[in-house]
């Protein structure tokens, strides 16, 4: 063998004994795959142990059948099957039969089945930088539940991907929401998430903060469908509307497909509602503003939007720099969408209280049945209103007010400044 020979076999060993370290050294540093718990009892062991950072991975077919409390920090629950997409109503997935209340800090919940069927809160959250990631919540199919998620954290919530649904209860009786926040720091984002529930799918506000540092804000509705069963219209179900803002500051509402309201069964089918309340009289800087409703489909309602800029019970801070911009909502009728009881509001827009700096343009609406377009309740005049490039259908009465005529004078008497129109009528 010549040398030069010798030296490229040589050079060939050399890249072989390299490739083999890097090999090693790469499955060296691969961490340990967890254990898979499979029980309870398992489980109770594994928290009763678990230090900051733990992650425990859950068989999909695990059963937790009693209330769990979750204390300790930066924990992941997660299960070993956890959907890439948002999460369905059957999928496969580790499931806690009588409810989560998260206190710890850094609380992930992933790809877990959570219920109850007390008639409670399912999940309830009060720490911060807590997930509920790709998780099923679901109330009882026939007793219903108070609420899916009450997400009063210690900020930095987020509610991803996850299926919240059989949060109903009887009317009359007391509200019921998928999610609902009222008293927490702020940070909250909801996206890809299916939400079906009874009085409001979606409230903000509802009961008085701690303190004003508590008043809900920063919050972000993303990509989600936020809708009711139409079987609960024939059924003595307390619904009043899909959405509703009653304390929340900062808030941007997009790309969501919002469904379903009806009168009569506790209030008058609203889509949308925009209500400034101090709830209960301890919290007079409850607001709504710097709110952006962009880009959203609703549909199925017996009317699109109610908009109260201060509270007419309690004092409370006026509504500010609301902007419902390029939304469509559609099959609005106060005749279809009502009970035995009531039928739905047929003002299409409603606007009471005197908000400032409201912009309703680039909307377009389509129902039957209703006698005006936007109507005025009273309170003290809009400033700086602004309602132009919407279109809507005809009415009797177009844009009136109480106590007023049709038309400009009504714009007249309650916007003190403003813009109105062009918009598209018919």
């Amino acid at each position: 063998m010549s040398v030069q020979k010798a030296l490229d076999l040589l050079d060939q060993v050399l890249v072989y004994m390299e490739q083999a370290r890097i090999e090693l050294q790469g499955a060296a540093s691969e961490p340990p795959k967890p254990t898979i718990i499979t029980n309870a009892a398992q489980l109770d062991r594994a928290l009763a142990a678990a230090t900051d950072g733990t992650r425990l991975v859950l068989d999909p077919m695990l059963t937790y059948p009693v209330f769990l409390k979750v204390t300790q920090l930066n924990l992941t629950l997660e299960s070993a099957a956890t959907p890439t997409e948002r999460m369905t109503k059957d999928a496969p997935a580790p499931r806690f039969e009588k409810g989560i209340s998260v206190l710890g800090n850094g609380i992930h919940l992933v790809g877990l089945d959570i219920r109850n069927s007390d008639g409670t809160d399912i999940v309830t959250i009060y720490g911060a930088n807590v997930a509920l990631d790709h998780c099923r919540v679901l109330g009882d199919p026939v007793k219903g539940a108070k609420r899916g998620v009450a997400a009063n954290s210690d900020g930095n919530c987020r509610i991803v991907g996850c299926y919240i649904d059989d949060c109903f209860g009887p009317y009359p009786g007391n509200d019921t929401q998928a999610i609902c926040a009222w008293n927490m720091a702020p940070g909250l984002l909801i996206e890809n998430c299916y939400l079906s529930g009874g009085s409001e799918t979606v409230m903000i506000g509802g009961a008085d903060p701690q303190n004003e540092l508590r008043n809900p804000a920063d919050i972000t509705i993303r990509g989600c469908t936020i809708t009711k069963n139409p079987v609960w219209q024939t059924q003595a179900v307390g619904v009043k509307n899909t959405l509703e803002l009653k304390n929340a500051r900062r808030v941007v509402i997009e790309n969501n497909d919002l469904s379903y309201s009806w009168g009569g069964r506790g209030q008058a089918g609203y889509l949308l509602m925009l209500t400034v309340r101090n709830q209960d009289g301890k919290d007079p800087t409850a607001a709504i503003q710097d709110v952006q409703i962009q880009g959203n489909r609703f549909s199925h309602g017996a009317a699109a939007i109610n908009i109260l800029g201060r509270d007419n019970l309690q004092a409370s801070d006026v509504m500010a720099r609301v902007s419902i911009t390029h939304n469509t909502f559609e099959d609005l009728s106060p005749l279809t969408y009502q009970t035995k009881l009531d039928a739905g509001s047929k003002k299409l827009l409603q606007i009471d209280g005197g908000p400032v700096d409201l912009v309703i343009a680039g909307n377009s609406f389509a129902g039957t049945g209703h006698t005006s377009a936007l109507y005025f309740a009273g309170g003290p005049p809009c400033e700086r209103c602004t309602f132009t490039g919407n279109r809507y259908p005809k009415t009797k009465y177009g844009i009136f007010g109480t106590n007023t005529t049709p038309g400009q004078a009504a714009w007249d008497t309650y916007v003190a400044s403003g813009v109105l129109g062009p918009n598209t009528e018919g």
